[in-house]
């Protein structure tokens, strides 16, 4: 808990007395007389000692229900604190319709800093908001970057992105436009030659989805606009930054020199949940990453009377994977303690070592082809999607000694490995040897009834591939449109702003482009992934090409992503039932947004999630992963 307990007798019983006897909670209400501050309760109970009820006076801090739950290992679900205060706008642009939390007018001055900033040099020293314009909805999102004290072009710095915890005050409206990052003594470490940069991360997304990649758009423009060196990248942050850190790292190791987790709010445990949520859940597991950051140094710092409190339990995890890890404890620090201890005092650590360009040993998990390279070991295809996935790659003494769990095709990038040029090495994958020569820059392995062999995965075009993977929240990570048919666009709206604003404080500070079927264009199909809103009877889209689409899914109840037959490089959604915007469509764990909850599939009964499943790596509906 981050306040102790401020306890008043108001018996003639001694203090301790009383609330030796006290049940570790009672009802309460609130003081009658509002003389006591916010947030005091009176309680009762029975007292032996005094033969009749006794009353006292106790103050629970706001966190105390999250910090109860946080003791026994499992996340409290995200959908039982209040929503953010939203009020949703559409704007029309050209024939484009933005479903926007902003009003007219902070949108369009979004448009204009954002062409402003592309000519806005930082003064080096000063933290200052810059912009960019999103590749996936189009909206301009802000981010703060931070140039050190005597910054030059002629010189290379280290680049260290901070990530923010949650706000349980967010305010949709305005809040791009007011953004400036964190800055101050409690982040900046101003005397080290350090570029900075905050994420705004959607803002509560816990870094996931559209947050996770806008952590990535940081960098690039970071590294596009100012002299970063590309070696020195690392990433940081407090709570759900500490867990965004953790998370985005470990599904980019080789992105990274450096992790520092300062008391993240992530658990070892899931809450339960059906078959077809599991690998949603399972790809950000604290503990399935643990392979990830074998060459990756994480730093945890925790909170003594905060969330993790004296646990080491990750950091021993990432140890016995071969990774570096350690946990630092601060005795009694409460959840936020950077008034207390700055969180800059633990940059000169996470920024000691550079990126491990070339590792002798490559570990990667992952259960989709979204996550599937690090360092010199590329994932082409896995033997059941959405299920656990392992490889390990390691170079000694000659030869190169490979291991796989439900992988088929590999490829290894031999000539960004330590394997020495022209010398003669062998090859061993699970175990049997497959080539034996000095190996080329790049090789290529495929699973062939069984055996690994030399070359790539001979398939069709209509597989599964990176990019083009699932499940329905991966339409949304690359540039999207929602199309509605006639009649269905408050059904459109409605989800839209569910995806955006769910139950809990998660939420995205999105622009999502809407259109009409009628107004759809060939450029739209060629460069959009489209959520397809209605049925083939009122989407004109969706009639011309539902003859393509799993017939068994065009009932009108389900929701499904799938390749876009009339541009198979992109996806669809077909979007045929009321969910998300549901009174409670049940999609919870812990602080994932329900969007990214969601398989390649489901069917929907009475805004419950009836059935669901994921495609098989053609595609095809697997009967056995629907229940």
């Amino acid at each position: 808990m981050s306040k102790s307990l401020r306890i008043a007798a108001l018996a003639f019983l001694p203090v301790l007395a009383a609330l030796a006897q006290a049940p570790r909670r009672q009802a309460s209400w609130l003081d009658p007389d509002k003389s006591e501050p916010a947030g005091t309760h009176y309680a009762t109970f029975s007292s032996r000692l005094a033969g009749r009820e006794v009353s006292y006076l106790i103050s629970l801090p706001p966190t105390y229900d999250a910090d109860q739950k946080a003791l026994t290992g499992r996340p409290p679900s995200a959908g039982n604190w209040p929503n953010a205060s939203a009020t949703s706008r559409v704007l029309q642009r050209g024939d484009v319709e933005v479903l926007t939390f902003e009003t007219e007018q902070d949108y369009d001055r979004l448009q204009e800093l954002y062409r402003q900033g592309e000519d806005t040099q930082p003064a080096p020293g000063v933290m200052t908001t810059l912009y960019y314009r999103s590749n996936l909805d189009g909206s301009v999102q802000p981010y703060a970057l931070r140039l050190p004290n005597n910054y030059s072009r002629e010189r290379k710095y280290p680049l260290v992105i901070q990530l923010h915890g949650t706000n349980f005050k967010e305010v949709l409206s305005g809040s791009r436009l007011n953004y400036r990052g964190m800055g101050g003594p409690q982040w900046i470490h101003t005397d080290l030659p350090v570029i900075y940069a905050h994420c705004l991360g959607g803002p509560t997304t816990f870094y996931q989805g559209l947050g996770e990649w806008d952590v990535l758009r940081v960098i690039e423009e970071a590294q596009r606009r100012f002299a970063v060196d590309p070696d020195r990248v690392y990433i940081m942050g407090h709570s759900m930054g500490g867990a965004g850190s953790y998370t985005v790292g470990l599904h980019y190791p080789d992105h990274f020199g450096g992790i520092s987790a300062g008391d993240p709010a992530m658990w070892s445990r899931a809450e339960a949940s059906p078959k077809w949520m599991a690998p949603q859940i399972a790809i950000v597991s604290v503990p399935n990453l643990y392979p990830n950051a074998r060459n990756v140094d994480v730093f945890f710092k925790n909170a003594g009377a905060g969330i993790q409190r004296n646990s080491t339990e990750f950091a021993d995890g990432i140890v016995a994977q071969g990774g570096f890890a350690t946990t630092e404890v601060f005795p009694r620090m409460p959840h936020s303690f950077g008034d207390q201890y700055p969180y800059a005092n633990f940059v000169p650590e996470v920024i000691a070592h550079p990126i491990r360009r070339k590792p002798a040993e490559v570990k990667f998990y992952t259960n989709t082809l979204q996550y599937n390279q690090a360092y010199w070991v590329t994932i082409d295809r896995l033997t059941r999607h959405n299920a656990d996935a392992l490889v390990t790659a390691t170079y000694k003494d000659g030869s190169i000694q490979v291991s796989t769990t439900n992988i088929d095709a590999l490829t290894l990038r031999t000539g960004e490995s330590p394997v020495p040029k022209g010398q003669p090495t062998a090859l061993v994958v699970d175990g049997n040897e497959v080539l034996k020569a000095a190996l080329p820059d790049v090789v290529r392995l495929s699973k062939q009834s069984g055996q690994w062999q030399i070359g790539e995965w001979k398939s069709g075009a209509g597989v599964k591939r990176h990019g083009l993977q699932g499940p329905i929240g991966d339409a949304f990570n690359s540039r999207f449109l929602a199309v509605y048919g006639d009649g269905d666009r408050d059904l459109a709206i409605a989800e839209l702003d569910a995806i955006r604003n769910p139950p809990g404080p998660l939420d995205i500070h999105g622009d999502f482009p809407m259109k009409p079927a009628s107004k759809v264009t060939r450029q739209d199909i060629e460069s959009s992934n489209l959520i397809l809103f209605g049925t083939p009877k009122s989407n004109a889209v969706l009639k011309r090409i539902a003859v393509s689409l799993p017939a068994a899914l065009m009932d009108g109840g389900s929701i499904f992503i799938y390749p876009n037959p009339e541009n198979p490089s992109r996806y669809v959604v077909v979007w045929s039932a009321k969910l998300l915007s549901a009174p409670d469509p049940g999609l919870h764990s812990g602080w994932i947004m329900p969007l990214n909850l969601l398989p390649d599939y489901v069917q929907v009964k009475d805004g419950k999630v009836a059935s669901g499943g994921h495609f098989d790596n053609e595609w095809n509906l697997r009967k056995e992963d629907v229940n």
